[in-house]
């Protein structure tokens, strides 16, 4: 038998490496593919943006969080302004009424809906610089696809998954919210938000959770009420997937859609 000499086993040698440093290209870029597709929303961090403006505070403007709402061009700055008198100047900011240190397990966040006042509210227009587009989230085929909010605080990026979404009375709403509710107020607060959801999200929520709730004005029952449209979500938990899930309408939903028939101006404040 001819014996090999040292270049052709050589030559070898480099073939197998060659081959072997393909085999591992391919299967990292599959598993880098994998993890890139296996998310219905990517974190994108503004903890950069939010540093950036936090440099300029003032003492009656403090910047405090930055939104994202996939979906919609929600994505600027949340300030604690308690004393501020917000009438028109909120664009491209929404604000809270709460100043937290930490991550509170029930966070409020508003915003003004000037242009979008409607009945039957316009989707996405490029007019809408406030909380306009929170109110896509009233058509069920953009409310299936669209499931997440994103909240930048205190240095990082948390991921909050949409479970209900609703027009409820002012009165019923705790924007002033300034401490951590308990778990019974937890508790309740989850319970009474779902019941009255436009939609059924397949996910579960309890009082262990964290939870924040978007909400703008809107003149869905006309002028003259207090009727607030709310977005909520709770905090992705540990090891969960960024997957959407399924979501169904509910009798809410056929109320609102029979009320919006006929409504096509879109109304500013």
């Amino acid at each position: 038998m001819k014996k090999k000499t040292k270049k052709e086993t050589y030559n070898k040698a480099i073939f197998w490496i060659v081959i072997s440093i393909i085999f591992l290209v391919f299967i990292i870029s599959v598993g880098a593919y994998e993890v890139l597709t296996n998310t219905d929303f990517r974190v994108s961090s503004r903890v950069s943006k939010l540093s950036k403006r936090q440099k300029h505070n003032k003492p009656e403007k403090k910047t405090v969080g930055w939104l994202r709402v996939q979906g919609t061009n929600i994505d600027f700055p949340i300030i604690y302004a308690p004393d501020y008198n917000f009438v028109y100047e909120t664009e491209d900011f929404g604000w809270t009424e709460a100043d937290f240190e930490e991550l509170n397990n029930m966070i409020y966040i508003s915003g003004h809906n000037i242009k979008n006042l409607a009945v039957k509210p316009a989707l996405l227009d490029k007019d809408h610089t406030r909380f306009e587009q929170l109110m896509s989230f009233a058509y069920y085929d953009f409310a299936k696809e669209n499931q997440f909010i994103q909240y930048t605080f205190n240095g990082e990026d948390y991921v909050y998954r949409i479970f209900a979404v609703n027009y409820m009375n002012e009165s019923d709403l705790d924007l002033y919210n300034d401490k951590k509710y308990t778990d019974k107020e937890m508790h309740d607060e989850i319970e009474r938000i779902r019941k009255n959801s436009l939609y059924k999200y397949n996910t579960d929520v309890d009082e262990s959770d964290k939870v924040i709730i978007l909400t703008t004005c809107t003149n869905m029952f006309g002028e003259s009420s207090d009727t607030h449209f709310l977005v909520s979500g709770r905090l992705m938990r540990r090891n969960e997937g960024i997957k959407k899930v399924k979501v169904e309408t509910t009798g809410e939903y056929d109320i609102i859609q029979e009320q919006m028939k006929g409504g096509e101006s879109y109304d500013e404040a």
